[in-house]
């Protein structure tokens, strides 16, 4: 297929239609920097909490590529108080979502309302952990499904989570952000009662994938849950969507997207600690008629 020419014209359209995405917005928050940056620090009496540490060291798998293309990756700051990162994703899923009405909280909704809430209806967390939180979006819909619980959101890029604590206040929600490897969190042993992560998986290399696991595992309170959400495993798929889902490695800079779905997830969190009889893959239908995969461990 790689040698066809339909193919190669797709794959060429996909890529700069890509760029072309990311120019856009780019553009547009670029020309409205220093207002977005001030807006973002207008919080006389914030409801959450923003955490940042300038000490942290970024895993390289996170610094030597431009993730999907986006003009400076997740990890980019370029101004004091900088918060282009946070607005140019924003922005960027807004329009391939193609949904101007969206909050872009499809994956959040779909774990909380297809899953959570029908097989653990009485399930109450007092701590939620999202992991790779990027900006947010998928982090707020737990604050109305669970709120009497404390939400914490963490990820290591702090210009995206400046964007995301600004975000959460504008749209009335607390969230506990702060900046942290998730590999390895300085939170203790069995602080969350739920551990969460969306699309997130796969930007990461697979021994950080284990060591995302392994924490997971480390963080969770007696009787609490992880669940990671990510795009189908390739052996949920027909072997022509997987080709075509393949050209994400390969054409749209997702060094990682391939390994992580050919991976056995079950094996990993077993490793992590997770027994077999507590551990659950399945696919949910998304809102936007999109499959989503997920695993749990109990």
């Amino acid at each position: 297929m790689q040698q066809q020419p339909s193919y190669k014209w797709y794959s060429s359209c996909k890529r700069t239609i890509q760029e072309m995405m990311w120019e856009s917005v780019a553009t547009t928050v670029e020309r409205q920097l220093p207002k977005l940056v001030e807006c973002a620090k207008e919080r006389r009496k914030p409801l959450g909490t923003l955490t940042l540490d300038p000490e942290l060291k970024i895993p390289t798998y996170q610094t030597v590529v431009d993730t999907h293309c986006m003009p400076g990756g997740y990890n980019g700051e370029y101004t004091q108080d900088d918060v282009a990162a946070g607005a140019i994703y924003d922005l960027g899923v807004h329009i391939a979502m193609r949904n101007p009405e969206s909050l872009r909280d499809v994956r959040g909704k779909t774990v909380i309302h297809k899953f959570l809430k029908q097989q653990y209806p009485n399930f109450q967390p007092r701590k939620i952990l999202d992991m790779g939180c990027t900006v947010g979006a998928n982090t707020l819909p737990y604050v109305d499904a669970y709120p009497n619980a404390e939400v914490y959101g963490i990820d290591l890029a702090p210009a995206i989570l400046r964007y995301a604590h600004a975000r959460a206040e504008s749209l009335g929600k607390r969230v506990h952000f702060s900046q942290q490897n998730a590999e390895n969190t300085n939170f203790p042993d069995e602080s969350f009662d739920l551990v969460v992560s969306h699309i997130f998986l796969h930007e990461i290399p697979v021994p950080a994938i284990r060591n995302v696991f392994r924490e997971s595992y480390r963080l969770l309170a007696p009787g609490g849950i992880m669940i990671h959400q990510d795009a189908p495993l390739y052996r949920d798929l027909d072997l022509f969507t997987a080709f075509l889902y393949d050209e994400e490695t390969t054409n749209n800079n997702e060094p990682f997207w391939s390994a992580m779905r050919d991976l056995d997830l079950v094996a990993v969190a077993q490793e992590a600690g997770f027994s077999r009889d507590n551990l659950i893959e399945t696919l949910l239908e998304q809102n936007n008629g999109r499959q989503s995969f997920i695993i749990v461990g109990i």
